[in-house]
């Protein structure tokens, strides 16, 4: 069997599964320790302070900001997962192998036999929950591409909602409170905040 030439295989891999090249692509952000106090800062002025009725916060600094919600107490500063957010959705993905002990042992039967290597991607959408409240949910999660079926998603995430108590019992939600009338919604690179 003939050899595929290795030009091609970056462009197969980039095609199959985009965020294989995150840590190259622009519209993919870092995630890091620095992101949570910039994030916390922006929110803070937007709805806790109400300094300012406007702001948009990048999406690897809100990400970072979201996983400080759910307890992730320290970002390793070399985390090398990377998100990109659009008008419906934040993907964070990268290679199981840069993730935190912690966080894969969480996900335990999902990714155990996998080679170190294999591409992971969350989608995660943001919706409004009544008048003072948003939702994050995790939609899908894909491994090297292909989506995890609901069947072996919804009982390994429902472990992970036990380790992290700001998570609902199913491990997929988040609830943030906002002031009444406020405002979150994904844009393209960023989240935007927004008080009436």
């Amino acid at each position: 069997m003939a050899k595929m030439p290795r030009a091609v295989v970056p462009l197969l891999v980039t095609l199959l599964f985009p965020v294989a090249l995150a840590g190259q692509d622009s519209t993919w952000q870092a995630i890091t320790p620095e992101g949570v106090v910039r994030a916390s800062a922006m929110v803070d002025s937007v709805f806790v302070d109400k300094q300012i009725n406007r702001a948009t916060v990048g999406g690897g600094d809100f990400t970072a900001y979201l996983m400080a919600r759910l307890g992730v107490n320290r970002i390793p500063p070399d985390f090398q997962y990377r998100v990109r957010v659009d008008t419906a959705l934040l993907h964070l993905g990268g290679r199981l192998a840069d993730l935190p002990d912690e966080a894969r042992s969480s996900l335990g039967p999902l990714v155990m036999f996998l080679k170190p290597e294999t591409r992971l991607l969350a989608e995660i959408d943001l919706q409004t929950a009544g008048p003072r409240a948003v939702h994050f949910r995790l939609r899908n999660v894909l491994i090297d591409g292909v989506p995890v079926p609901e069947s072996l998603l919804q009982p390994v995430m429902a472990g992970v909602g036990d380790q992290y108590p700001a998570l609902t019992s199913s491990g997929r939600d988040l609830y943030v409170e906002i002031p009444a009338g406020g405002r979150m919604a994904l844009r393209s690179d960023s989240v935007a905040l927004a008080l009436p």
